[in-house]
């Protein structure tokens, strides 16, 4: 929290701080910082008229789509890993498609590979959604370094967060972008503050108990011309990535004890990592087969609330003839909890939340 004065007076020397940290921890060429991961979604798929999409994702990944005037073919994911259900990618991308966007949740692994070696066999261009990296890895290299083009997020949430603010990177040059002037941002330096203030469970029941802030919801937000990074959210932001390791180290102990808390919790199946990966833990999300509820108080939260296909919004961009169908995303969305792995987390708040798992009465 201290970088956001400096930030505001030294602003070329934040710019550039951080495109150099993303450069030689993504193994980028180019860096293009944006205000939102959304906008930098918008310049990777620009000059793309079909791109296909993850079935459980971000409704954000539908506006970019709407914005550039995309049409919108969809692949299914795999519940058990989230990772993309590679037989329904390959059907996308029969069906044509320009490029496909493969995103990373909750900093577990997509295999991207998987989805770049199949996309190879049509010249498709992969765009690797990185939003949610959490310093996962996979194959011992960084989420986020292995597309083409890769997009971050420097939102809320997101882990490595700046108060707002993404970036795309590349591995060829980008086209030429001439935004306005950079913002100074102090607003994201109180987002980030108040983000840290109320992150631990036990205070986070006061905004969760407030409707109005609609915390824990997805709703859909249409997407603006691509604006540069604010000066404070590139100093926040160079500053959460070069913490990202560490911070990612300390989730995982927290993440593994909850794990452990969370056994023999009848019909509650913890997300795995796939082969060869290791997940960032933003979040731990687990599906349930018991129908408990919700546990906002508690930070226990569900997801998104729909596959993209059942999007008002995807009416208008699904491309002719799509199948609507997306069994493994619909069983997510209708079963997958996440639960909250941060450094607020206290012993305290892990016997509630296995209390949660195991009887799910209100702790």
């Amino acid at each position: 929290m201290r970088a956001a004065p400096a930030a505001l007076s030294r602003s070329n020397a934040a710019f550039e701080r951080l495109t150099e940290t993303l450069r030689r921890r993504f193994s980028a060429n180019h860096v293009a910082l944006t205000d939102s991961g959304t906008s930098a979604l918008i310049l990777a798929l620009r000059s793309q008229k079909t791109v296909a999409l993850p079935a459980y994702a971000c409704v954000d990944l539908l506006a970019a789509a709407a914005f550039v005037g995309a049409r919108v073919r969809l692949y299914d994911v795999n519940p058990a890993t989230l990772s993309p259900d590679l037989d329904s990618v390959r059907a996308a991308l029969n069906r044509g498609v320009d490029a496909i966007v493969v995103a990373h949740m909750y900093g577990f692994p997509a295999d991207v590979p998987g989805v770049a070696a199949l996309a190879a066999e049509y010249g498709v261009t992969v765009v690797e959604d990185a939003a949610q990296h959490a310093a996962g890895s996979l194959n011992s290299a960084p989420l986020g370094s292995f597309g083409p083009r890769t997009v971050l997020s420097f939102g809320r949430g997101k882990g490595t967060t700046g108060g707002s603010g993404g970036a795309l990177l590349s591995r060829e040059p980008l086209p030429d972008w001439h935004p306005p002037r950079a913002s100074a941002g102090w607003r994201d330096w109180l987002t980030t503050a108040a983000q840290t203030v109320i992150g631990r469970p036990s205070l986070y029941s006061i905004p969760a108990s407030l409707p109005f802030l609609k915390l824990g919801e997805t709703i859909y937000k249409e997407a603006h011309e691509p604006q540069f990074l604010s000066v404070a959210a590139a100093s926040l932001a160079s500053e959460a990535v070069a913490a990202a390791d560490v911070e990612r180290a300390n989730r995982a102990k927290r993440a593994s004890f909850l794990i452990d808390a969370l056994k023999n919790a009848p019909d509650l199946d913890v997300i795995r990592p796939i082969a060869n990966g290791q997940s960032g833990y933003l979040r731990l999300p687990v599906l349930d087969q018991k129908g408990r509820a919700a546990a906002p108080r508690l930070g226990v939260v569900r997801s998104y609330p729909r596959p993209l296909g059942e999007e008002p919004i995807a009416r208008q961009l699904l491309a002719p003839n799509e199948p609507s169908s997306t069994p493994g995303a619909k069983r997510v969305c209708e079963s997958l909890f996440t639960l909250p792995t941060h450094a607020r987390v206290t012993d305290q708040d892990r016997e509630r939340l296995a209390r949660w798992a195991h009887d799910n009465r209100s702790p």
